[in-house]
């Protein structure tokens, strides 16, 4: 890495009840980043003040995007980020122990990935599933599965796609295969994994790596104690 380089752009956008889950997902960036240089790129999407977080959170910075859609103000932070690596995470995430220099790591000694997930853990820290391939017969079409069910993985490896909110993106693999389109979150995601496989790039399960869930908008989200996550 070249000196002065910045190793990960953290991409978030912060809805108008998310404050306190922004500060806790920074505080765990902060504590957790190690060796990692990163930058936090945060939407802000109703006014909320978050400038002054960044007296408080070196390398934030915050972006006034009102009037976008989630997705849309997704895409604007990509475009604002200079790391090598980039993580989308939501406000209501915060980072398990050495979470950014596992993922820098992983990505930095396998070139072909394109995209990984992360482990999920929701707020009581119960696992989310969160990846899974496409069924057989889709990929011998090479058609994508248009409701793909996510399934508990219990270790690291290649797989179709991870569903969450949760992605860790290679900066050349974002150039070829853009960024994400409309449709909702699940579609969004599904898309994004299944565009970078169709340009050759590996896509990844990394269970070394932990994300947990759980903030203002996640209420409800969680039932039995088992992760459910939205795919539409």
């Amino acid at each position: 890495m070249a000196e002065g380089e910045i190793d990960l752009s953290v991409c978030v956008v912060a809805g108008p009840d998310e404050r306190e889950d922004l500060s806790r997902l920074l505080s765990s960036l902060r504590d957790q980043a190690g060796r990692v240089e990163y930058e936090a790129l945060v939407a802000e999407t109703a006014g909320q003040g978050l400038d002054s977080l960044a007296d408080e959170f070196a390398g934030l910075t915050v972006v006034r995007l009102g009037g976008l859609t989630e997705l849309a103000a997704v895409n604007r932070l990509l475009a604002l980020s200079r790391g090598r690596y980039l993580l989308l995470l939501p406000a209501s995430a915060w980072l398990g122990p050495d979470c950014p220099p596992r993922l820098v790591d992983f990505m930095d000694e396998a070139p072909e990935v394109g995209l990984a997930g992360p482990r999920l853990l929701g707020p009581e820290g119960r696992e989310i599933a969160s990846g899974a391939e496409f069924p057989w017969l889709f990929r011998l079409a090479r058609l994508p599965w248009p409701w793909p069910l996510p399934v508990f993985m219990g270790r690291s490896g290649e797989v179709d796609f991870c569903l969450g909110r949760c992605h860790l993106l290679r900066r050349e693999a974002l150039e070829e295969i853009g960024g994400l389109k409309a449709g909702g979150w699940g579609r969004a995601e599904l898309d994004l994994y299944w565009r970078a496989r169709r340009r050759g790039w590996h896509n990844y399960y990394l269970r070394e790596a932990v994300v947990r869930l759980g903030g203002a908008r996640d209420k409800g989200a969680f039932l039995g104690g088992v992760g459910f996550v939205a795919i539409c």
